[in-house]
């Protein structure tokens, strides 16, 4: 599933647009005409891609696991069957297409604020809001269900916006963190270094190229998502992966790292100073 930075880079593409009036339209939604509108705002939230136009409307896209946004110019060969197109959008100078989305659907502004899914995500951490502010609206939401674990938590979109498979692996990795533990095991300052470093490396993704979670060590782009069974680059341990959540999602970790010495490490950032008595 694409995760955040991904989408980030979709709606930065198909700014271009932005100003353009529609000249062809075509979707899986019956009835819907955009001919003629204008293209007024492109924007991501979290997972989440809003197309406006004429500041009122908005086309609601999720690509979940298979879903694609691609930009052409007019007249270019498409990389995908024409078969698979859920949305064309083309102005005099370009053409949007959406292959494979599962969900797409034609917004008020309204329904936009009301949505079930809009409405209930959590802060994004590629939002436009202050850094500290965002990390401390994710950190709260992740205080209000101490009792999941960590993983889990992270993959849900109404807690922290835009993580994914591959960030909460790679994250919890960086951070020594067992993904198995609940929330409530961790301290403010780990959670909120927690969520600063994906807020850090999504932002360094969001340029051309592989999304790479991994810096200077070697070629790969991961330590540990998708290398199950492989050798921690830190530690040398084998890597391991777990189902996890009611979704089944994959989660790759490190025993050694994340688990054994976590269990005997001194926790990071926990002083307790015993005061006089009041």
């Amino acid at each position: 599933m694409p995760e955040g930075d991904t989408l980030f880079k979709v709606a930065a593409r198909l700014r271009v647009m932005v100003g353009e009036t529609v000249t062809r339209f075509e979707s899986i939604l019956q009835d819907l005409d955009l001919v003629g509108r204008t293209i007024t705002g492109v924007e991501a939230r979290g997972k989440n891609l809003l197309i406006w136009f004429d500041g009122t409307h908005a086309l609601y896209t999720h690509l979940r696991m298979a879903g694609s946004w691609h930009l052409y110019a007019p007249g270019s060969a498409w990389r995908k069957p024409a078969a698979a197109a859920r949305v064309v959008l083309a102005t005099a100078s370009h053409v949007a297409v959406c292959f494979y989305a599962p969900v797409v659907e034609w917004l008020t502004a309204w329904e936009v604020g009301h949505h079930p899914t809009l409405a209930g995500l959590g802060p994004d951490l590629l939002g436009p809001e202050e850094p500290e502010d965002t990390i401390a609206a994710a950190l709260a939401r992740l205080r209000d269900d101490p009792h999941r674990p960590l993983g889990e938590a992270l993959l849900d979109q109404r807690l922290v916006a835009g993580l994914g498979n591959v960030y909460k692996s790679e994250l919890l990795w960086m951070e020594r963190l067992d993904p198995f533990k609940p929330v409530s095991d961790y301290d403010d300052s780990t959670l909120r270094r927690l969520l600063t470093a994906g807020r850090t490396w999504m932002r360094r993704n969001l340029g051309d190229g592989p999304r790479r979670t991994r810096w200077g060590i070697g070629r790969a782009n991961t330590s540990v998502y998708n290398r199950s069974g492989e050798p921690c680059p830190r530690c040398g341990a084998a890597i391991a992966v777990r189902r996890q959540g009611t979704l089944g999602r994959t989660t790759y970790y490190c025993p050694q790292c994340q688990q054994a010495a976590a269990a005997v490490a001194p926790p990071r950032g926990r002083v307790m100073v015993r005061g006089p008595a009041r």
